[in-house]
């Protein structure tokens, strides 16, 4: 017996009324599955379409928090800061970091933060 002959001579397949039914469980299944995969699709979109601050943005918001802070911390917070944005300290405020009776201008190192945050490409 060919294969062209034996296939009109099989059996169909016996499947369970319960199970060739489409009923409410199914249902439920397949609005429980795509609420699944609407959320995994906007935690994914969330992620790839999150707003990115500017380094200078960035650096604005960190001078802004440090403004309430004491002068030393605020000197020492905005070298901090000057160092992550790859800037160079100015000679008249490293001595500041060091001597805290030192005259210092925290305007003056806000600005040379802002601007080595501008030169700074974005990430």
């Amino acid at each position: 017996m060919t294969p062209e002959e034996l296939v009109p001579r099989l059996a169909g397949i016996r499947v369970p009324e319960s199970f060739a039914r489409f009923g409410w469980q199914d249902a439920l299944a397949a609005v429980a599955l795509g609420l699944l995969a609407g959320l995994l699709l906007s935690a994914l979109l969330r992620g790839l379409t999150a707003r990115r601050l500017s380094p200078r943005d960035t650096a604005r918001a960190a001078i802004a928090r440090l403004a309430s802070c004491e002068t030393e911390v605020r000197i020492a917070g905005l070298a901090a800061l000057l160092r992550a944005n790859d800037g160079t300290l100015p000679k008249e405020m490293q001595e500041a970091l060091y001597n805290p009776r030192a005259p210092v201008d925290p305007a003056a190192l806000e600005a040379v933060v802002i601007a080595a945050a501008r030169r700074r490409p974005r990430r």
